[in-house]
């Protein structure tokens, strides 16, 4: 089935060529062209625009018209006003005034009031809720005999260039010197006054068909200071009262302050003055009216911090924290409460003023010793002592820097002092040339005004920076 075979052997030529082929090629970019076009417009205009001027027509008024709209709607905006006064929506609005203004006091206008003729001087003045009026007080400066002068309170209104009047707007009649006034915090028409008979009077200046004042209380002696308590909600108004024969009188304002209602009597007894055996002479030339009268009260505040405590000075150099809350009859009388829960380092000499501070837990005090003290309410012993050439009557809280007070008494010098460190500050002053001791100064919170009496009735009117270093 299988045999083996041989063949003859084939060949053939290999045809494997070793040429390589060449070709050279170029490779480059195509040429560039550039066009320019240039682009402008082919058509312009010139449009001019003229006003015509036409003649103005004078408007024709109706002023007898105008006059019975003016009697209809002002006695509305005038209550909307007042109303308005006790608003805080403007406490932080500073308007751009110029920079000499910012930086020292200028005083705008001095008035010469009627009474100095009479030789009377400025015993008391109180700035309104909103600034606009100035209620001056006039007084005999020295009382030989129990008080019988016929007084004045003078209102001066401020017009609408800011100057007030040289001529007092309305005056109201007292039978005795006012010693001291006190317009309502939140009642612009509220003013309340202490006359040296002891009477405590209330007018509401809104009625100007009767300007006949309510007669609240009258003390055994001269009126030391009255003032208006902060209301609490739900509440109404507080009017307190001290005076030399040792009360305090406190009443509850009623009936849009027509009708008043007592709410508290308190007294300092004589157990907490070591020194005095007995009262200096009274204003009638006598000496101490009755056993049971209590200490001098010449001065007195409340705390900013907790209004149920309040600082009272006396004649003697006592200085007490009084407190509304504390309940201790006197003589088994429950009408009758003695509101001193402790004492503090007393004065060499009468107390003539005390201020609690409005943003901390001091107070400072004036005498007749001539010393400044400032207190904080929790220690006995004063912080600082400040020495003065003359003495003190009164003190006044700064706006601006609440931390600083203005000092004021006999000779015509104001001088201004630190409360935290007790330096004076020298880049505010009130000097005149012609001005007799200082009797009073109250500072305007609302318009940046400081208003100055002097012992022979001449006012002065202060603009003072608002930012005091």
């Amino acid at each position: 089935m299988f045999t083996n075979r041989s063949l003859e052997a084939v060949s053939f030529n290999s045809q494997l060529s070793t040429t390589k082929s060449h070709q050279s090629t170029n490779v480059q970019t195509t040429e560039i062209v550039y066009n320019q076009n240039p682009v402008q417009t082919v058509e312009t205009r010139t449009v001019e625009t003229q006003t015509i001027t036409e003649e103005k027509k004078k408007p024709e008024v109706n002023y007898e018209r105008l006059a019975q709209f003016l009697n209809r709607v002002t006695p509305c905006i005038l209550e909307a006003l007042d109303e308005s006064y006790g608003t805080n929506a403007f406490e932080d609005y500073e308007p751009k005034i110029d920079e000499d203004l910012l930086t020292s006091t200028q005083l705008l206008q001095k008035i010469h009031s009627t009474e100095s003729d009479s030789q009377m001087k400025v015993s008391d003045m109180s700035w309104s809720i909103g600034g606009g009026t100035l209620a001056v007080s006039f007084g005999i400066p020295y009382h030989e005999t129990w008080c019988d002068h016929l007084s004045k309170m003078q209102l001066y209104n401020q017009t609408k260039e800011g100057s007030f009047t040289d001529n007092p707007n309305k005056i109201l009649e007292t039978n005795a010197c006012i010693t001291t006034l006190a317009y309502h915090p939140t009642e612009p028409s509220i003013i309340a006054a202490g006359l040296f008979n002891g009477d405590v009077l209330v007018w509401n200046l809104r009625d100007n068909v009767s300007v006949a004042p309510t007669t609240i209380c009258t003390h055994g002696d001269c009126v030391s200071q009255v003032y208006w308590k902060a209301r609490t909600i739900n509440d109404v108004s507080l009017l307190v009262s001290s005076s030399k024969d040792g009360y305090i009188f406190i009443h509850k304002m009623m009936a849009n302050f027509t009708v008043a209602r007592e709410y508290k009597r308190l007294k300092l007894t004589k157990e907490y003055n070591p020194i005095e055996n007995s009262r200096p002479r009274s204003a009638g030339g006598t000496r101490e009216r009755a056993m049971e009268s209590g200490l001098c009260i010449t001065a007195f505040d409340f705390s900013s911090r907790d209004p149920i405590f309040f600082i009272v000075g006396t004649l003697c150099g006592g200085i007490y924290k009084c407190s509304l809350d504390r309940v201790a009859p006197i003589e088994d009388d429950e009408t009758l409460m003695d509101p001193v829960v402790d004492e503090y380092e007393r004065h060499e000499g009468s107390i003539t003023c005390i201020k609690c501070s409005p943003i901390r837990n001091l107070f400072v005090t004036a005498g007749t010793d001539k010393e400044i003290r400032i207190y904080h309410f929790e220690e006995h012993t004063n912080l600082r002592s400040i020495s003065c050439e003359n003495t003190i009557v009164g003190l006044a809280w700064m706006l601006g820097n609440q931390d600083i007070f203005a000092t004021y008494g006999a000779g015509s010098e104001i001088r201004l002092y630190n409360v935290t460190g007790g330096k004076s500050v020298t880049n505010i002053n009130f000097e005149t040339t012609d001005r007799q001791n200082t009797s009073c100064l109250r500072v305007n919170l609302r318009k940046n005004m400081v208003a100055i009496g002097d012992s022979q009735g001449t006012i002065e009117i202060w603009k003072i920076p608002r930012q005091l270093l």
